[in-house]
């Protein structure tokens, strides 16, 4: 079965609305199609947009700024696309 090179883009929104864009490549350990990938992954998401980057050994982008009482660890996924 061919290896899939799975790419996650995600938005940090801070409290103030200020926005920090992120990219990676996230693990497919099972080696998922792309499709049986992107319905696992969406299953998992917080009302099916949010998702707490560290739960899936991605970085969360941070500010240099940080209030625990106004913002939070919450990304928003933008898309998944595959690359071979």
């Amino acid at each position: 079965m061919k290896k899939h090179k799975i790419i996650i883009e995600y938005l940090y929104r801070d409290a103030g609305n200020y926005k920090l864009f992120e990219e990676a490549e996230i693990a497919n350990p099972k080696n998922l199609t792309f499709h049986e990938f992107q319905r696992w992954f969406k299953s998992l998401l917080i009302d099916g947009l949010y998702f707490v980057p560290h739960d899936f050994g991605l970085v969360k982008p941070q500010f240099p700024t940080y209030n625990p009482e106004l913002d939070h660890d919450w990304c928003e996924l933008i898309p998944l696309r595959e690359e071979n």
